[in-house]
């Protein structure tokens, strides 16, 4: 832990140059608010999971319409098991909500997202299965002797089963993100950071939470990925153990403030491997997609309260109204295509 704080001061001091421009970054940055249905159906519990004791969850985006009704839900992650997706899906397109209003008159809320968590009663079932157990116990021998074929294809074995528990969920992120770290892969190693779970789960310690945020928080610092970094800062805030490190992380925030507000373009790969979609939150209101390597076929972007669709061509710049808030892209393509996202700098 004490070899990673040192790279927080590092981050602080060097990664980003002087800049004569500082902004809030809490105001761009907002993490957004789940509104309030009028009718919330709760999902049903998967038979299957019920049976085996197997809890879960699904996080979803989905756009609230003029009359109130839901359309266009996506699930954005989930805890590993596609019953509780399908389940959650079902529920919430049978939500209705007052529909937000703008000079008197309804209008789309298009930046909604819920995470549905599905928990037993009593204590759900926190043991691994043989079968994952044998497959991750072979993974981490082959992972010790750098058999980076052998991890990757035990890896993949292993998110090929079905239902996992989320214990069983945790701990293969874990893995991954090990191994993406062993082959320098700081983007997959976060893809798979974020997906790991905390609050009841007791396959996390305090320590390990703590350990698991603060990776989070240095790999969106460094892949510009600043949402991301912003959110895991709040997380670390609510830690005890991270109280006596906050000064130096909040000595990045500040750095990453006036990166934000100033004069250089934030340039993200991106990757749509073994994906539907690819999702960023803007953190300015101007942006282009270049460098496509593969095909892109629909952009996304669904804001606070207009959401619009487009096709998409190399070196495409938008330019996304200052009124539109809290804005989320999400880019379709083939398999394995490649782009960069470019947010250029704010105009005044």
């Amino acid at each position: 832990m004490q070899k990673q704080l040192l790279k927080i001061v590092a981050l602080a001091s060097f990664i980003f140059a002087p800049q004569l421009v500082a902004i809030e970054i809490s105001k761009h940055l907002t993490t957004i608010v789940d509104p309030k249905p009028i009718v919330r159906v709760a999902p049903k519990y998967p038979i299957n999971a019920a049976k085996s004791r197997r809890e879960g969850w699904a996080k979803l985006s989905f756009i609230i319409e003029k009359n109130g009704s839901v359309s266009n839900v996506l699930i954005t992650e989930t805890s590993g098991s596609q019953d509780f997706a399908d389940a959650a899906i079902k529920a919430v397109a049978k939500w209705q909500y007052k529909p937000a209003m703008e000079n008197g008159e309804a209008i789309q809320q298009c930046a909604n997202s819920v995470k549905m968590d599905f928990r037993m009663k009593n204590e759900g079932e926190s043991a691994v299965t043989r079968r994952f157990k044998k497959k991750y116990t072979l993974a981490l021998a082959a992972l010790d002797k750098k058999d980076y074929p052998a991890v990757e294809q035990y890896i993949e074995k292993m998110f090929e089963i079905k239902y996992r528990h989320l214990t069983e969920n945790n701990i293969l992120h874990n893995l991954a993100a090990e191994y993406a770290e062993a082959i320098n892969d700081p983007e997959k190693q976060l893809y798979h950071l974020d997906r790991i779970t905390f609050g009841n789960n007791k396959s996390i310690s305090p320590e390990n939470e703590l350990s698991i945020l603060n990776d989070r928080f240095l790999l969106a610092v460094q892949l510009n990925k600043f949402q991301k970094a912003y959110n895991s800062y709040e997380q670390l805030k609510k830690l005890d153990l991270a109280k006596p490190y906050l000064s130096k992380y909040e000595a990045v925030i500040a750095k990453v403030d006036n990166f934000i507000g100033g004069e250089q373009n934030i340039v993200i790969d991106a990757n749509l491997k073994q994906q539907d979609f690819w999702q960023y939150a803007l953190v300015r209101n101007e942006f282009s997609l270049t460098d496509i390597s593969g095909s892109l076929n629909k952009l996304d972007i669904r804001c606070a309260n207009k959401r619009h669709l487009y096709t998409v061509a190399d070196d495409n710049t938008w330019t996304v109204p200052k009124a539109w808030k809290n804005c989320s892209l999400f880019v379709y393509g083939e398999d394995d295509t490649r782009f960069k996202l470019v947010e250029h700098p704010i105009k005044s």
